[in-house]
């Protein structure tokens, strides 16, 4: 599902978009797309995490809360192993970072890929 969500991202503002261990980072803006363990215990999670160059901040937050949202509220795919999965928005943000190692601020968000029928 990771390749499947860095897809669409990629149709949104922001084209440099990378799965979490890559070699290689892209000059900002970038996204990284990161698999978590959810800590309820209810799937697999997707930290969806923007890089942007500083001073950037609201253009940050900006995109992290409504774009994020229009690209991947109840997205939907067929993964390379064909199955259906959707992922569901979290309403979790993180907090802005100003310290990362190649200088970008970032802010994260969640999604959430249910395992479980609630």
């Amino acid at each position: 599902m990771t390749s499947k969500i860095v897809e669409q991202l990629k149709t949104g503002r922001i084209k440099n978009v990378v799965p979490f261990g890559s070699k290689n980072l892209p000059e900002p803006p970038y996204i990284v797309v990161k698999p978590e363990s959810d800590p309820l215990g209810r799937g697999r999670a997707y930290r969806i995490i923007v890089h942007m160059s500083p001073g950037q901040n609201i253009f940050l937050e900006d995109y992290v809360r409504n774009d994020i949202s229009v690209l991947l509220d109840d997205f939907a795919a067929t993964t390379r192993n064909g199955n259906y999965n959707k992922i569901y928005t979290e309403q979790e943000y993180d907090d802005i970072i100003i310290q990362n190692d190649d200088k970008t601020i970032s802010m994260g968000r969640i999604f959430l890929l249910p395992s479980k029928i609630f």
